[in-house]
């Protein structure tokens, strides 16, 4: 049995950035709207982390919550966004609506969760194919 509520650590990877044509940010975006940027690897890949809990909502669903949590308890995500350096009306340069589509039987004893968002554009509609790993 799994236990509720618990923090699961989000890694997402993207092998090349898209290329922006002006300075900006780029990271996973929290509710205060600060871009948390993310490692380089060895490889020139990108990994961007962040920490969100999972909640119980009985009869095998579950709720996701915590800082870096946006969206409607049916529809919540993670935007990986890339935030303009100077100031501007539209701070956002591009967001990608990243979807935690999860149940409880999913994720069973997870402590992690990761995905390849490699060439994920903003209103994109397909799945992502998640790695979920990790056991308490």
């Amino acid at each position: 049995m799994s236990e509720f509520p618990r923090d699961i650590l989000v890694t997402l990877t993207c092998k090349t950035l898209p290329p922006i044509e002006e300075p900006a940010n780029v990271g996973i975006q929290d509710k205060d709207q600060n871009v948390h940027a993310g490692t380089r690897k060895r490889d020139g890949s990108f990994e961007f982390e962040c920490v969100i809990q999972v909640r119980d909502k009985g009869v095998g669903s579950i709720d996701f919550a915590g800082p870096f949590v946006h969206g409607k308890p049916a529809s919540r995500f993670v935007y990986l966004s890339w935030k303009r350096t100077a100031s501007a009306a539209a701070p956002w340069v591009q967001r990608v609506k990243i979807p935690l589509v999860f149940t409880a039987a999913d994720l069973g004893a997870a402590t992690a969760i990761r995905a390849d968002i490699t060439d994920r554009r903003p209103h994109a509609s397909e799945p992502i194919v998640w790695t979920i790993t990790g056991c308490r």
